[in-house]
């Protein structure tokens, strides 16, 4: 799976690339759906990235629980990404359409995204 890490408006916006727009929306709708499912007490939330071979993953977790993982992420876009949570403090969780030369993500095309307000990512 392709994943897309981009700027909107200064924040940073990672998720996956789907070929169609019905498809992105379902797997940013699951991931909501998802969250709103967890206990409404504090819903501490952790991004760490993590290297396995040459790739880096990017897993969110949240209560404690694995919420999502983006694996086959390469070292130059951890670097930026790194850079401007540490910088915002804030990741955006969403998807992305693809099919044009820069995918589109749908929190800024329907505003589905999952919001991540971030203590430092964790390096490995």
């Amino acid at each position: 799976m392709r994943i897309c890490f981009q700027l909107v408006g200064g924040i940073p916006v990672i998720g996956p690339v789907f070929h169609s727009q019905a498809a992105a929306r379902r797997q940013a709708q699951r991931w909501l759906a998802r969250f709103e499912k967890l206990p409404p007490v504090r819903k501490d939330t952790r991004v760490l990235i993590e290297r396995r071979g040459g790739l880096y993953s990017l897993t969110v977790v949240v209560t404690g629980r694995l919420f999502c993982r983006l694996k086959g992420l390469d070292e130059l876009l951890i670097q930026r990404l790194y850079r401007e949570v540490r910088r915002k403090r804030v990741l955006v969780l969403t998807s992305f359409v693809g099919g044009s030369p820069q995918p589109q993500p749908l929190v800024s095309s329907e505003g589905l995204g999952l919001v991540v307000f971030q203590r430092p990512v964790l390096r490995p």
